[in-house]
């Protein structure tokens, strides 16, 4: 799962076993780098309650408007998504 808003996104990490926030840089003319390169803005913990919360890399989350609308509906959806998962486990 997915979701990207300008050169924020947000994907599960394979390597970190969590959901983040990552920001891509396109590079110009005289970047060493060739390829986009990304780097992550924040992570997604989640606590014992199943609740997640959004713990920030420094202060690049701040840096960036579109982290934070992109942040923002990024915790709803796995609240929400956590906390249909914790009803569906009551009605079993």
């Amino acid at each position: 799962m997915t979701m990207r808003f300008r050169n924020i996104e947000f994907r599960w990490s394979n390597c970190n076993k969590k959901y983040e926030l990552v920001k891509w840089n396109t590079p110009t003319e005289d970047s060493f780098f060739k390829d986009p390169t990304c780097y992550v803005v924040a992570f997604f913990d989640k606590d014992k309650e199943g609740y997640y919360d959004l713990r920030t890399i420094g202060s690049r989350f701040f840096e960036d408007k579109d982290a934070f609308i992109v942040g923002k509906h990024a915790i709803e959806f796995l609240n929400a998504m956590s906390q249909q998962l914790r009803d569906e486990e009551e009605l079993e």
